[in-house]
């Protein structure tokens, strides 16, 4: 009965503090006055939408970055063919608010994944991949900021 009330008692408190998970929230009070890049175009259109679309407020912000991607056999079998490939994404950015650097960072972000034998499919599945880790970098440039306004 005790670890029921203990249980009730600790919600009760996060409720009456107003606990909220940072990432929960999608309200920013920033927003880019331009977004320059250079590098894969497909990586830089996925990201430029993703911080276009979350993006309203009082602060103003310019944004350039770059991306560039690899893919790398990790193993190959006895004959000689890929076995494992490792996509491997790095982005470089700086963010200015009024000419003045404020941040300045690089992600690096990476994935390794079992060649397919349909060639359609493999590079199917290494554009969902390039997507995937496009947006997860796109949402890091968005929490550093978030944490640099606070």
């Amino acid at each position: 009965m005790t670890k029921y009330l203990n249980y009730f008692f600790i919600m009760f408190l996060i409720q009456a503090c107003s606990y909220e998970p940072i990432f929960s929230s999608k309200k920013y009070d920033f927003e880019f006055v331009s977004i320059n890049y250079d590098g894969d175009i497909k990586i830089n259109q996925i990201i430029e939408d993703k911080l276009k679309n979350n993006i309203n407020g009082d602060k103003k912000y310019e944004l350039y970055f770059e991306t560039d991607h690899e893919r790398e056999i990790i193993s190959s079998d006895s004959k000689g063919d890929p076995k494992i490939y490792k996509l491997e994404l790095n982005l470089n950015y700086v963010v200015s608010e009024n000419g003045k650097k404020v941040l300045e960072d690089r992600i690096l972000k990476e994935s390794t994944y079992n060649n397919i034998n349909d060639k359609y499919e493999l590079s199917k599945y290494e554009q969902n991949v390039l997507n995937n880790l496009s947006l997860m970098m796109s949402n890091e440039i968005l929490f550093s900021i978030k944490l640099l306004n606070k």
